[in-house]
Protein backbone atom coordinates (compact mmCIF):
# COMPACT_ATOMS: atom_id res chain seq x y z
CA UNK A 1 0.00 0.00 0.00
CA UNK A 2 1.07 3.33 -0.82
CA UNK A 3 1.79 5.76 1.92
CA UNK A 4 0.15 8.78 1.75
CA UNK A 5 1.63 12.67 3.49
CA UNK A 6 -1.32 14.48 2.75
CA UNK A 7 -1.73 14.68 6.64
CA UNK A 8 2.21 15.95 6.90
CA UNK A 9 1.15 18.24 4.15
CA UNK A 10 -1.30 19.57 5.95
CA UNK A 11 0.35 20.29 9.26
CA UNK A 12 3.21 21.77 7.24
CA UNK A 13 1.12 24.12 5.82
CA UNK A 14 -0.35 25.40 9.23
CA UNK A 15 0.43 29.08 10.69
CA UNK A 16 1.97 29.03 14.48
CA UNK A 17 -1.70 30.74 15.35
CA UNK A 18 -3.49 27.34 13.43
CA UNK A 19 -1.32 25.12 15.30
CA UNK A 20 -2.11 27.37 18.74
CA UNK A 21 -5.70 26.94 17.74
CA UNK A 22 -5.24 23.37 16.96
CA UNK A 23 -3.94 22.14 20.29
CA UNK A 24 -6.94 23.84 21.97
CA UNK A 25 -9.73 22.95 19.45
CA UNK A 26 -8.02 19.00 20.24
CA UNK A 27 -8.33 19.31 24.14
CA UNK A 28 -12.35 20.56 23.98
CA UNK A 29 -13.02 18.34 21.04
CA UNK A 30 -10.87 14.89 21.22
CA UNK A 31 -11.68 12.28 23.57
CA UNK A 32 -9.31 13.38 27.15
CA UNK A 33 -8.05 9.57 26.41
CA UNK A 34 -6.58 9.75 23.30
CA UNK A 35 -6.19 13.20 23.59
CA UNK A 36 -2.60 13.43 24.38
CA UNK A 37 -1.83 10.28 21.66
CA UNK A 38 -3.00 12.57 19.00
CA UNK A 39 -1.56 15.49 20.08
CA UNK A 40 1.73 13.59 20.45
CA UNK A 41 1.27 12.17 16.69
CA UNK A 42 0.56 15.82 15.97
CA UNK A 43 4.01 17.14 16.88
CA UNK A 44 5.82 14.22 15.99
CA UNK A 45 4.75 14.64 11.95
CA UNK A 46 5.36 18.25 12.66
CA UNK A 47 8.80 17.74 13.76
CA UNK A 48 9.78 15.83 10.95
CA UNK A 49 11.25 17.40 8.16
CA UNK A 50 9.94 14.89 5.27
CA UNK A 51 7.14 12.32 5.78
CA UNK A 52 8.77 8.93 7.52
CA UNK A 53 5.93 6.67 8.87
CA UNK A 54 8.67 3.96 9.72
CA UNK A 55 10.03 6.89 11.68
CA UNK A 56 6.73 7.18 13.63
CA UNK A 57 6.27 3.71 13.94
CA UNK A 58 9.12 3.31 16.04
CA UNK A 59 8.39 6.58 18.43
CA UNK A 60 4.85 5.04 19.01
CA UNK A 61 5.97 1.46 19.72
CA UNK A 62 3.91 0.60 22.49
CA UNK A 63 0.60 2.37 22.25
CA UNK A 64 -2.24 0.85 20.83
CA UNK A 65 -3.53 3.21 18.09
CA UNK A 66 -0.17 2.40 15.71
CA UNK A 67 -1.29 -0.34 14.98
CA UNK A 68 -3.95 1.18 12.92
CA UNK A 69 -1.96 4.23 12.18
CA UNK A 70 -3.82 5.05 8.67
CA UNK A 71 -7.12 5.54 10.58
CA UNK A 72 -5.18 7.31 13.30
CA UNK A 73 -3.85 9.47 10.34
CA UNK A 74 -7.38 10.20 9.03
CA UNK A 75 -8.75 10.89 12.14
CA UNK A 76 -6.09 13.50 13.26
CA UNK A 77 -6.37 14.95 9.23
CA UNK A 78 -10.59 15.09 9.90
CA UNK A 79 -10.28 16.96 13.26
CA UNK A 80 -7.23 19.66 12.37
CA UNK A 81 -9.59 20.33 9.22
CA UNK A 82 -12.52 20.63 11.66
CA UNK A 83 -10.56 23.41 13.65
CA UNK A 84 -9.63 25.67 10.95
CA UNK A 85 -13.08 25.82 10.26
CA UNK A 86 -13.89 27.32 13.10
CA UNK A 87 -10.57 29.30 13.30
CA UNK A 88 -11.40 31.03 9.73
CA UNK A 89 -15.28 31.47 10.29
CA UNK A 90 -14.70 34.73 11.36
CA UNK A 91 -12.06 35.24 8.87
CA UNK A 92 -13.64 35.08 5.66
CA UNK A 93 -16.87 37.39 4.31
CA UNK A 94 -18.06 34.28 2.67
CA UNK A 95 -18.17 32.34 5.47
CA UNK A 96 -20.00 34.82 8.19
CA UNK A 97 -22.50 35.01 4.98
CA UNK A 98 -23.06 30.89 5.09
CA UNK A 99 -23.06 31.49 9.06
CA UNK A 100 -25.97 34.26 8.68
CA UNK A 101 -27.88 32.17 5.69
CA UNK A 102 -28.41 29.42 8.37
CA UNK A 103 -29.13 31.20 11.25
CA UNK A 104 -32.03 32.62 8.69
CA UNK A 105 -32.98 29.19 8.57
CA UNK A 106 -33.38 28.69 12.39
CA UNK A 107 -35.19 31.64 13.13
CA UNK A 108 -37.57 30.57 9.93
CA UNK A 109 -38.86 27.27 11.52
CA UNK A 110 -39.07 28.99 14.94
CA UNK A 111 -41.24 31.53 12.60
CA UNK A 112 -39.36 34.75 13.84
CA UNK A 113 -39.72 35.89 10.34
CA UNK A 114 -39.04 39.75 11.33
CA UNK A 115 -35.71 38.72 12.92
CA UNK A 116 -35.23 36.68 9.29
CA UNK A 117 -35.47 39.95 7.42
CA UNK A 118 -32.66 42.02 9.92
CA UNK A 119 -30.45 39.19 9.46
CA UNK A 120 -31.10 38.91 5.34
CA UNK A 121 -30.63 42.61 4.68
CA UNK A 122 -27.02 42.14 6.40
CA UNK A 123 -26.63 39.33 4.67
CA UNK A 124 -27.37 40.94 0.94
CA UNK A 125 -24.94 44.07 2.14
CA UNK A 126 -22.08 41.67 2.33
CA UNK A 127 -22.95 39.99 -1.37
CA UNK A 128 -22.71 43.14 -3.10
CA UNK A 129 -19.85 44.15 -1.17
CA UNK A 130 -18.01 41.35 -2.28
CA UNK A 131 -20.12 40.55 -5.32
CA UNK A 132 -21.16 37.25 -4.39
CA UNK A 133 -23.30 36.77 -7.05
CA UNK A 134 -24.49 33.33 -6.31
CA UNK A 135 -25.23 34.91 -2.54
CA UNK A 136 -27.29 37.10 -3.73
CA UNK A 137 -29.17 34.73 -5.22
CA UNK A 138 -29.51 32.32 -1.84
CA UNK A 139 -30.87 35.52 -0.54
CA UNK A 140 -33.05 36.29 -2.64
CA UNK A 141 -34.43 33.15 -2.49
CA UNK A 142 -35.40 33.73 0.78
CA UNK A 143 -36.87 37.33 0.56
CA UNK A 144 -39.15 35.70 -1.54
CA UNK A 145 -39.77 32.96 0.89
CA UNK A 146 -40.81 35.15 3.61
CA UNK A 147 -43.26 37.28 1.46
CA UNK A 148 -44.79 33.93 0.50
CA UNK A 149 -45.13 33.12 3.84
CA UNK A 150 -46.98 36.49 4.75
CA UNK A 151 -48.99 35.96 1.82
CA UNK A 152 -47.56 39.34 0.18
CA UNK A 153 -49.43 41.67 2.83
CA UNK A 154 -46.15 42.86 4.11
CA UNK A 155 -44.37 43.55 0.89
CA UNK A 156 -45.33 45.78 -2.14
CA UNK A 157 -45.18 45.52 -5.51
CA UNK A 158 -42.12 47.34 -6.14
CA UNK A 159 -40.53 45.33 -3.84
CA UNK A 160 -40.99 42.13 -4.89
CA UNK A 161 -40.11 43.49 -8.77
CA UNK A 162 -36.82 44.22 -7.71
CA UNK A 163 -36.38 40.59 -6.39
CA UNK A 164 -37.23 39.88 -10.13
CA UNK A 165 -34.61 42.41 -11.70
CA UNK A 166 -31.76 41.29 -8.88
CA UNK A 167 -32.17 37.87 -9.55
CA UNK A 168 -31.95 38.36 -13.02
CA UNK A 169 -28.84 40.84 -12.76
CA UNK A 170 -27.37 38.51 -10.53
CA UNK A 171 -28.02 35.27 -12.67
CA UNK A 172 -26.42 37.28 -15.83
CA UNK A 173 -23.19 38.18 -13.93
CA UNK A 174 -22.66 34.71 -12.42
CA UNK A 175 -23.48 33.81 -16.36
CA UNK A 176 -21.14 36.37 -17.48
CA UNK A 177 -18.26 35.11 -15.02
CA UNK A 178 -18.97 32.03 -16.00
CA UNK A 179 -18.26 32.36 -20.17
CA UNK A 180 -14.88 34.49 -19.08
CA UNK A 181 -13.78 31.32 -16.03
CA UNK A 182 -14.23 28.81 -19.22
CA UNK A 183 -12.20 31.09 -21.98
CA UNK A 184 -9.11 31.38 -18.90
CA UNK A 185 -9.03 27.86 -18.55
CA UNK A 186 -9.33 27.19 -22.50
CA UNK A 187 -6.04 29.74 -22.82
CA UNK A 188 -4.71 28.68 -19.81
CA UNK A 189 -4.60 25.00 -19.77
CA UNK A 190 -3.76 25.45 -23.43
CA UNK A 191 -0.38 27.35 -22.50
CA UNK A 192 0.28 24.87 -19.53
CA UNK A 193 0.43 22.26 -21.85
CA UNK A 194 2.40 23.80 -24.66
CA UNK A 195 4.68 25.81 -22.24
CA UNK A 196 5.95 29.27 -24.87
CA UNK A 197 4.28 27.84 -28.46
CA UNK A 198 6.85 27.64 -31.46
CA UNK A 199 4.18 25.61 -33.65
CA UNK A 200 2.37 27.56 -36.57
CA UNK A 201 -0.36 25.46 -36.12
CA UNK A 202 -0.51 25.40 -32.07
CA UNK A 203 -0.25 29.13 -32.67
CA UNK A 204 -3.34 29.49 -34.57
CA UNK A 205 -5.42 27.35 -32.69
CA UNK A 206 -4.44 29.16 -29.55
CA UNK A 207 -5.32 32.95 -30.69
CA UNK A 208 -8.75 31.38 -32.06
CA UNK A 209 -9.87 31.04 -28.97
CA UNK A 210 -8.98 34.97 -28.83
CA UNK A 211 -11.64 35.59 -31.41
CA UNK A 212 -14.60 35.61 -28.69
CA UNK A 213 -16.31 38.85 -28.41
CA UNK A 214 -16.31 38.51 -24.75
CA UNK A 215 -12.28 39.60 -25.07
CA UNK A 216 -13.85 42.35 -27.78
CA UNK A 217 -13.68 44.77 -25.05
CA UNK A 218 -13.53 44.96 -21.49
CA UNK A 219 -17.33 46.50 -21.35
CA UNK A 220 -18.19 43.02 -21.83
CA UNK A 221 -17.11 42.40 -18.45
CA UNK A 222 -19.82 42.60 -15.92
CA UNK A 223 -18.04 42.55 -12.95
CA UNK A 224 -14.75 43.09 -10.79
CA UNK A 225 -13.99 39.05 -11.04
CA UNK A 226 -14.98 39.00 -15.06
CA UNK A 227 -12.78 42.14 -15.28
CA UNK A 228 -9.57 40.41 -13.67
CA UNK A 229 -10.37 37.35 -16.51
CA UNK A 230 -10.42 40.02 -19.14
CA UNK A 231 -7.19 41.87 -18.52
CA UNK A 232 -5.44 38.40 -17.53
CA UNK A 233 -6.54 36.86 -20.69
CA UNK A 234 -5.26 39.78 -23.12
CA UNK A 235 -2.58 40.13 -21.32
CA UNK A 236 -1.77 36.37 -21.83
CA UNK A 237 -1.94 36.91 -25.57
CA UNK A 238 0.28 39.75 -26.28
CA UNK A 239 2.64 37.39 -24.12
CA UNK A 240 1.95 34.76 -26.50
CA UNK A 241 2.07 36.73 -29.49
CA UNK A 242 5.27 38.75 -28.37
CA UNK A 243 3.41 42.42 -28.51
CA UNK A 244 5.08 43.13 -25.19
CA UNK A 245 4.18 46.87 -25.47
CA UNK A 246 0.26 45.86 -24.97
CA UNK A 247 1.54 43.21 -22.64
CA UNK A 248 2.62 45.54 -20.33
CA UNK A 249 -0.29 48.05 -20.81
CA UNK A 250 -2.47 45.09 -19.83
CA UNK A 251 -0.11 44.31 -16.88
CA UNK A 252 -0.78 47.74 -15.35
CA UNK A 253 -3.91 47.67 -15.76
CA UNK A 254 -4.51 44.44 -14.27
CA UNK A 255 -2.08 45.87 -11.26
CA UNK A 256 -4.35 48.89 -11.00
CA UNK A 257 -8.33 47.17 -10.71
CA UNK A 258 -6.84 45.34 -7.80
CA UNK A 259 -5.33 48.35 -6.44
CA UNK A 260 -8.43 49.98 -6.88
CA UNK A 261 -10.90 47.48 -5.25
CA UNK A 262 -9.44 46.94 -2.22
CA UNK A 263 -12.03 45.27 -0.46
CA UNK A 264 -12.07 42.69 -3.16
CA UNK A 265 -8.37 42.10 -3.10
CA UNK A 266 -7.42 38.75 -2.85
CA UNK A 267 -3.64 38.85 -1.41
CA UNK A 268 -2.12 35.93 -4.20
CA UNK A 269 -4.30 37.61 -7.33
CA UNK A 270 -2.11 40.91 -5.98
CA UNK A 271 0.88 39.05 -6.22
CA UNK A 272 0.21 37.03 -9.33
CA UNK A 273 -0.46 40.62 -11.12
CA UNK A 274 2.85 42.06 -9.81
CA UNK A 275 4.36 39.08 -11.07
CA UNK A 276 3.13 39.40 -14.54
CA UNK A 277 4.10 43.10 -14.69
CA UNK A 278 7.41 42.10 -13.18
CA UNK A 279 8.13 39.74 -16.35
CA UNK A 280 7.34 42.45 -19.10
CA UNK A 281 9.26 45.10 -17.61
CA UNK A 282 11.78 42.93 -18.00
CA UNK A 283 11.38 41.60 -21.09
CA UNK A 284 11.50 45.08 -22.36
CA UNK A 285 14.54 46.42 -20.33
CA UNK A 286 12.97 48.43 -17.83
CA UNK A 287 15.15 47.01 -15.27
CA UNK A 288 15.17 49.62 -12.92
CA UNK A 289 10.87 49.59 -12.63
CA UNK A 290 11.41 45.91 -12.20
CA UNK A 291 13.50 46.02 -8.93
CA UNK A 292 10.76 48.28 -7.59
CA UNK A 293 8.23 46.09 -8.49
CA UNK A 294 10.41 43.39 -6.89
CA UNK A 295 10.41 45.28 -3.83
CA UNK A 296 6.74 45.69 -4.04
CA UNK A 297 6.43 42.11 -4.01
CA UNK A 298 8.49 41.35 -0.74
CA UNK A 299 7.09 44.22 1.26
CA UNK A 300 3.58 42.53 1.20
CA UNK A 301 3.05 40.90 4.44
CA UNK A 302 1.48 38.40 5.03
CA UNK A 303 1.09 35.12 8.04
CA UNK A 304 0.32 32.84 5.13
CA UNK A 305 2.64 29.95 4.79
CA UNK A 306 1.37 29.47 1.00
CA UNK A 307 1.50 33.30 -0.17
CA UNK A 308 4.95 33.51 1.68
CA UNK A 309 6.22 30.37 -0.56
CA UNK A 310 4.64 32.85 -3.48
CA UNK A 311 6.45 35.62 -3.04
CA UNK A 312 9.88 33.80 -2.90
CA UNK A 313 9.13 32.21 -6.07
CA UNK A 314 8.15 35.24 -7.46
CA UNK A 315 10.91 37.73 -6.44
CA UNK A 316 13.95 35.26 -6.78
CA UNK A 317 12.79 34.14 -9.62
CA UNK A 318 12.41 37.24 -11.47
CA UNK A 319 15.59 38.99 -9.61
CA UNK A 320 17.55 36.13 -11.40
CA UNK A 321 16.29 36.90 -14.19
CA UNK A 322 17.05 40.05 -14.21
CA UNK A 323 20.74 39.69 -13.74
CA UNK A 324 20.82 36.96 -16.16
CA UNK A 325 19.43 39.21 -18.80
CA UNK A 326 21.82 42.61 -18.08
CA UNK A 327 24.75 40.06 -17.62
CA UNK A 328 24.83 40.63 -13.87
CA UNK A 329 26.03 37.11 -13.30
CA UNK A 330 27.80 37.70 -10.38
CA UNK A 331 24.64 39.19 -8.60
CA UNK A 332 22.93 36.31 -9.86
CA UNK A 333 25.40 34.19 -8.24
CA UNK A 334 24.83 35.72 -4.62
CA UNK A 335 21.00 34.77 -4.31
CA UNK A 336 21.96 31.09 -5.03
CA UNK A 337 22.27 30.18 -0.93
CA UNK A 338 19.13 32.43 -0.30
CA UNK A 339 16.98 30.38 -3.31
CA UNK A 340 18.64 26.94 -1.90
CA UNK A 341 17.75 27.46 1.14
CA UNK A 342 14.38 28.74 0.51
CA UNK A 343 13.48 25.46 -1.46
CA UNK A 344 14.60 23.75 0.91
CA UNK A 345 12.95 25.32 3.70
CA UNK A 346 9.73 25.54 1.56
CA UNK A 347 10.26 22.48 -0.22
CA UNK A 348 6.58 20.57 0.34
CA UNK A 349 5.42 23.68 -1.12
CA UNK A 350 7.56 24.22 -4.17
CA UNK A 351 5.63 22.78 -7.12
CA UNK A 352 8.08 20.68 -9.59
CA UNK A 353 7.32 23.83 -12.81
CA UNK A 354 9.30 26.50 -9.90
CA UNK A 355 12.00 24.23 -9.28
CA UNK A 356 12.85 23.61 -12.93
CA UNK A 357 12.60 27.08 -13.36
CA UNK A 358 15.25 27.40 -10.56
CA UNK A 359 17.18 24.96 -11.63
CA UNK A 360 17.67 26.19 -14.97
CA UNK A 361 17.84 29.88 -14.18
CA UNK A 362 21.22 28.79 -12.03
CA UNK A 363 22.72 26.39 -14.62
CA UNK A 364 22.71 29.52 -16.86
CA UNK A 365 23.93 31.89 -14.18
CA UNK A 366 27.12 29.58 -13.34
CA UNK A 367 27.33 29.37 -17.16
CA UNK A 368 28.01 33.16 -17.57
CA UNK A 369 30.73 32.70 -14.70
CA UNK A 370 32.40 30.26 -16.47
CA UNK A 371 31.52 27.69 -13.94
CA UNK A 372 30.79 25.02 -16.19
CA UNK A 373 30.72 22.11 -14.03
CA UNK A 374 28.54 24.03 -11.60
CA UNK A 375 25.96 24.67 -14.66
CA UNK A 376 26.04 21.18 -15.64
CA UNK A 377 25.23 20.08 -12.12
CA UNK A 378 21.67 21.99 -12.23
CA UNK A 379 21.41 21.10 -16.01
CA UNK A 380 21.32 17.76 -15.17
CA UNK A 381 18.93 17.76 -12.26
CA UNK A 382 16.25 18.55 -15.17
CA UNK A 383 17.64 16.30 -17.91
CA UNK A 384 18.04 13.20 -15.29
CA UNK A 385 14.19 13.69 -13.95
CA UNK A 386 12.25 11.32 -15.91
CA UNK A 387 9.25 11.77 -14.36
CA UNK A 388 9.03 15.64 -15.61
CA UNK A 389 5.76 15.81 -17.68
CA UNK A 390 5.88 19.24 -17.62
CA UNK A 391 7.48 22.80 -19.42
CA UNK A 392 8.54 20.49 -21.96
CA UNK A 393 10.38 23.91 -23.43
CA UNK A 394 12.45 23.95 -20.20
CA UNK A 395 13.41 20.86 -20.61
CA UNK A 396 14.29 21.25 -24.52
CA UNK A 397 16.86 24.05 -24.09
CA UNK A 398 18.21 22.32 -20.78
CA UNK A 399 19.65 20.04 -23.26
CA UNK A 400 20.51 22.82 -25.79
CA UNK A 401 22.62 24.24 -22.54
CA UNK A 402 23.84 21.06 -21.90
CA UNK A 403 25.68 20.54 -25.41
CA UNK A 404 27.21 23.96 -24.91
CA UNK A 405 28.44 23.39 -21.69
CA UNK A 406 30.06 19.87 -23.15
CA UNK A 407 32.10 22.13 -25.80
CA UNK A 408 32.87 24.41 -23.16
CA UNK A 409 34.92 21.58 -20.75
CA UNK A 410 36.13 20.24 -23.98
CA UNK A 411 34.27 16.88 -24.01
CA UNK A 412 34.15 16.50 -27.53
CA UNK A 413 34.16 12.72 -27.42
CA UNK A 414 30.71 12.85 -25.87
CA UNK A 415 29.19 15.54 -27.73
CA UNK A 416 28.17 13.27 -30.81
CA UNK A 417 26.45 11.19 -28.49
CA UNK A 418 24.73 13.89 -27.23
CA UNK A 419 23.42 15.67 -30.21
CA UNK A 420 22.30 12.23 -31.59
CA UNK A 421 20.16 12.08 -28.19
CA UNK A 422 19.25 15.30 -28.01
CA UNK A 423 17.81 15.34 -31.57
CA UNK A 424 16.00 11.94 -31.01
CA UNK A 425 13.97 14.24 -27.76
CA UNK A 426 13.25 17.07 -29.16
CA UNK A 427 11.67 15.28 -32.14
CA UNK A 428 9.56 12.90 -29.89
CA UNK A 429 8.36 16.17 -28.48
CA UNK A 430 7.50 18.11 -31.85
CA UNK A 431 10.25 20.84 -30.66
CA UNK A 432 13.45 20.56 -33.59
CA UNK A 433 12.77 23.74 -34.95
CA UNK A 434 15.34 25.55 -36.99
CA UNK A 435 16.87 26.81 -33.87
CA UNK A 436 17.91 23.91 -32.61
CA UNK A 437 18.48 22.33 -36.26
CA UNK A 438 20.83 25.38 -36.62
CA UNK A 439 22.77 25.07 -33.18
CA UNK A 440 23.27 20.87 -34.15
CA UNK A 441 24.78 21.68 -37.03
CA UNK A 442 26.84 24.37 -35.85
CA UNK A 443 27.93 22.39 -32.80
CA UNK A 444 28.74 19.49 -34.97
CA UNK A 445 30.88 21.07 -37.36
CA UNK A 446 33.13 22.68 -34.27
CA UNK A 447 33.70 19.03 -33.31
CA UNK A 448 34.31 17.64 -36.53
CA UNK A 449 37.73 18.68 -37.14
CA UNK A 450 37.10 19.09 -40.91
CA UNK A 451 37.43 22.60 -40.08
CA UNK A 452 39.89 24.27 -38.87
CA UNK A 453 38.86 27.57 -39.31
CA UNK A 454 36.18 27.88 -36.23
CA UNK A 455 35.47 31.48 -36.48
CA UNK A 456 34.14 30.70 -40.03
CA UNK A 457 31.66 28.52 -38.13
CA UNK A 458 30.71 31.17 -35.79
CA UNK A 459 30.01 33.75 -38.53
CA UNK A 460 27.96 31.03 -40.23
CA UNK A 461 26.20 30.04 -36.82
CA UNK A 462 25.82 34.17 -35.97
CA UNK A 463 24.59 34.53 -39.35
CA UNK A 464 21.58 31.86 -39.72
CA UNK A 465 20.77 32.60 -36.03
CA UNK A 466 19.71 35.96 -37.51
CA UNK A 467 18.10 34.80 -40.53
CA UNK A 468 15.51 33.59 -38.27
CA UNK A 469 15.58 36.40 -35.63
CA UNK A 470 11.95 38.05 -36.86
CA UNK A 471 10.36 34.55 -36.69
CA UNK A 472 7.69 34.97 -34.01
CA UNK A 473 8.01 31.03 -33.56
CA UNK A 474 11.98 31.01 -33.34
CA UNK A 475 11.65 34.34 -31.34
CA UNK A 476 11.12 32.05 -28.21
CA UNK A 477 14.07 30.27 -28.25
CA UNK A 478 16.29 33.82 -27.95
CA UNK A 479 14.83 34.14 -24.79
CA UNK A 480 15.52 31.05 -23.24
CA UNK A 481 19.44 31.21 -24.13
CA UNK A 482 21.26 34.34 -25.44
CA UNK A 483 22.73 32.18 -28.00
CA UNK A 484 24.34 35.61 -30.05
CA UNK A 485 25.60 36.89 -27.42
CA UNK A 486 28.01 33.29 -26.45
CA UNK A 487 28.58 32.90 -30.22
CA UNK A 488 29.75 37.14 -30.35
CA UNK A 489 31.97 35.97 -26.94
CA UNK A 490 33.59 33.65 -29.43
CA UNK A 491 34.23 35.69 -32.25
CA UNK A 492 35.58 39.12 -30.08
CA UNK A 493 37.40 37.54 -27.19
CA UNK A 494 35.45 38.89 -24.70
CA UNK A 495 33.73 37.00 -21.96
CA UNK A 496 30.08 36.22 -22.58
CA UNK A 497 29.17 38.44 -19.11
CA UNK A 498 31.10 41.54 -21.13
CA UNK A 499 28.68 40.90 -24.32
CA UNK A 500 25.73 41.26 -22.40
CA UNK A 501 26.76 44.24 -20.39
CA UNK A 502 27.64 46.08 -23.14
CA UNK A 503 23.91 45.32 -25.37
CA UNK A 504 22.26 46.44 -22.14
CA UNK A 505 24.03 49.80 -22.07
CA UNK A 506 23.52 49.99 -25.77
CA UNK A 507 19.60 49.65 -25.33
CA UNK A 508 19.46 51.97 -21.91
CA UNK A 509 20.97 55.07 -24.26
Amino acid sequence: MKVTDDLFQLIKSLEQSEKRYFKVFASLHIKDAENNQYLKLFDAIDGQGSYDEKELKKIFAGEKFIRQIHVAKNYLYGNILKSLRLYHAERSKVNELMDILRDVQILFDKSLYKQCRKLLNKAKKIAYTYEKHAQILAVLDWEKTLARTGSYSDTNESELLSYYNEHNLATEKLSNLNEYWNLATKAFLFRKKKGDIRDKKDLNKFNDIFKHKLLLSDKYATSFLSKTFYYNLKGLYYLTNKDFNNLLIYAEKTVKLLEDNPVLMKEDNYIASLYNLLLVQIELKKFDNALTTINRIRSIDTSSPALNTRIFVTSYDTEINLYMKTGEFQKGEKLVPMIDEGLEKMKSRINKESKILFDYNIAYVYFGLNKYEQSLKRINEIINDKDLKIREDIQCFARVINLLIHYELGNFDLIEYIIKSTKRYLSSKNKFNKFESITLDQIRKLISGKNTDKKYIFVEWKKKLESISDDILEINAFEYFDLSSWIDSKLSGKTFTEIIKDKTHKNKR
